[in-house]
């Protein structure tokens, strides 16, 4: 995969930043900086290779077999696959960002998937479009050209569209946006959809399609991935594994180590039995989740996306929003040691983090990966290898004021320190001014008795 460019221009709190988008990134900053928002605008931009094959097989099924006239106006009038995606975005901007009126008018956003491929969300003020601040999409020509290209390009029988038709065509979106992952976009505030395990299956099939449509994008994939691969963990994540290894698509020595860190973090193992979600201990007796701490409901889900796909062979983009919600800095460090993991093992990451154990956790294996070869073995003991990150795939930038500043030390290619102590600094800053207070006041009195 070719750099990924990526600019956002006032919108949220960003008022403009640019940036490069590596395998591993880790953005951090203070509360309500706009990390969230840059972790969407990627989501929005990395998941449109997606939208192109769902409106592409809704347009093409849409052309049931045996009606001939309608089918032909169809394809001279109607369904044409460039202005079904702007209608999209359009919509799928809002549910992602909310309504476009109380935004500035000179918001944009850009995402460069080549240096000929380019998406660009903006906004137009006229009256010809019938409301203010009318999200307006524009292509590239050659993006253009390509949507052209694939319009009804799918072909439908009574049985359906063919798998293999589906998957080159999936291969021809993956090779023109340069781009193989899919996203899994994992949010913050999860506990809550854990606390509400048994009745969430219940709560979601009763909202009808508009009370779906107000959930925020992000939120409602997730959701819906969660409800959709629950049953397959009936057995835990052994279980799961057991079934994939028959498959031969993954290396054991390294669902051990996944396997040893999700077990660490958890303190248990998670299984899904008889429509209860549960946290099974090593005594063999199990807690529901929504009786387990805080943490665990936290984290829990983040384990179980990232065993799953480990053992998949499909590549994946993981945004996973402030991993270390609610655990303790040993677990936050268990956890982050996972997600390079994924990493290592051809997927991509996005992180949002407040944590200095997460990204003290990251130095150690940017670190690690830096030694010298005749040392592999004993850094091995320290860190196993599986878990060393090289710095050449990894980027991480500070929020802050609006914009972004990439937080990496160029000399020793780690993330700078002062980066990971920011708040530590104001807390000791703090401290020693109470310190000079104490020693003034203590110096006034000795001064006063002599």
């Amino acid at each position: 995969m070719a750099v990924h460019k990526l600019i956002i221009h006032r919108l949220g709190p960003i008022e403009h930043c640019e940036l490069e988008c590596s395998r591993f990134m880790t953005l951090t900053g203070f509360q309500a900086s706009g990390k969230s928002t840059i972790a969407k605008v990627i989501y929005y931009f990395r998941t449109i290779k997606e939208d192109i094959m769902e409106l592409a097989k809704t347009q093409a099924l849409k052309n049931v077999p045996g009606n001939g006239l309608a089918n032909e106006l169809q394809q001279k009038y109607g369904n044409e696959l460039k202005k079904d995606l702007e209608n999209y975005l359009r919509e799928k901007f809002m549910r992602t960002f909310g309504s476009s009126w109380g935004m500035a008018g000179e918001m944009y956003m850009e995402y460069h998937f080549t240096k000929t491929c380019t998406i660009k969300i903006s906004l137009k003020n006229d009256e010809k479009y019938g409301a203010p601040n009318y999200i307006w999409i524009t292509f590239s020509k050659v993006l253009r050209s390509f949507l052209e290209e694939k319009n009804h390009c799918l072909s439908t029988t009574l049985l359906g569209i063919s798998d293999e038709e589906l998957k080159h065509f999936r291969a021809d979106l993956y090779s023109f946006f340069d781009d193989s992952c899919s996203v899994v976009y994992i949010p913050a505030g999860r506990s809550m959809i854990t606390l509400l395990s048994q009745q969430l299956s219940y709560i979601y099939a009763t909202m009808d399609d508009m009370q779906k449509r107000s959930l925020d994008i992000c939120t409602k994939d997730y959701l819906e991935r969660i409800l959709r691969i629950k049953p397959e963990f009936s057995e835990g994540l052994q279980g799961l594994l057991v079934y994939q290894i028959g498959n031969g698509f993954i290396s054991k020595k390294k669902t051990e180590q996944a396997l040893d860190l999700i077990k660490k973090v958890l303190r248990g193992t998670y299984r899904y039995s008889n429509g209860e979600e549960q946290i099974v201990l090593d005594n063999g007796k199990y807690v529901k989740i929504n009786f387990s701490s805080s943490g665990q409901q936290e984290c829990v889900w983040i384990l179980n996306l990232l065993f799953y796909h480990l053992i998949q062979e499909n590549e994946m983009l993981f945004i996973i929003e402030e991993p270390e919600s609610h655990l303790f800095p040993e677990s936050q460090k268990y956890i982050t040691e996972l997600i390079a993991l994924m990493s290592n093992c051809g997927h991509s990451v996005l992180l949002t983090t407040h944590s200095p154990y997460v990204l003290g956790t990251l130095n150690n294996l940017l670190y690690a990966y830096t030694i010298p070869a005749k040392f592999s073995k004993q850094v091995n003991k320290v860190i196993p290898e599986l878990l060393w990150l090289d710095d050449s795939r990894f980027n991480s930038w500070f929020v802050k004021n609006g914009t972004v500043e990439n937080c990496m030390d160029t000399e020793i290619h780690m993330i700078q320190n002062e980066r990971i102590d920011e708040i530590s600094k104001v807390i000791n800053e703090e401290f020693d001014r109470l310190l000079n207070l104490q020693y003034m006041d203590e110096k006034g009195v000795v001064e006063s008795c002599l």
